[in-house]
């Protein structure tokens, strides 16, 4: 009785929603293929931020997001960030995509609306 509650407990845990886990930038850079299409969840420091309009009109911002290494981010409209912050980007990674002469390597499209966020500080130990 106990090995057949034990394996349907392994075969529910099979079959359950995967959820996702945060991804290191380091890990991305060093295996890009490995991440190439896939959703990824990524924390790290902001550097080189540009915040441009496309010839259509359209607001987006570029920067890289950093760990040891870096990650481009691509993010529709002006996102709020600053160098330096610390932030985190849920987006779809592209190890390498060509747009007209133009090739993007290592990028995340951060998703609209939800994709840029600042952590939230860890909760202190003092008392109240």
């Amino acid at each position: 009785m106990t090995i057949r509650i034990l394996a349907f407990l392994g075969a529910l845990a099979l079959t359950a929603a995967p959820v996702l886990a945060a991804d290191s930038i380091d890990a991305i850079i060093a295996n890009p293929a490995s991440f190439d299409g896939k959703h990824v969840a990524v924390t790290g420091t902001v550097d080189n931020v540009k915040m441009k309009t496309s010839r259509r009109g359209n607001d987006y911002t570029t920067f890289d997001l950093c760990q040891t290494q870096c990650v481009h981010v691509y993010a529709h409209g002006h996102a709020d960030v600053t160098k330096g912050a610390t932030v985190s980007v849920t987006g779809d990674f592209v190890a390498s995509r060509t747009i007209g002469t133009f090739t993007v390597t290592n990028q995340i499209t951060a998703d609209d609306d939800t994709g840029i966020a600042t952590p939230a500080p860890a909760a202190s130990s003092r008392p109240r």
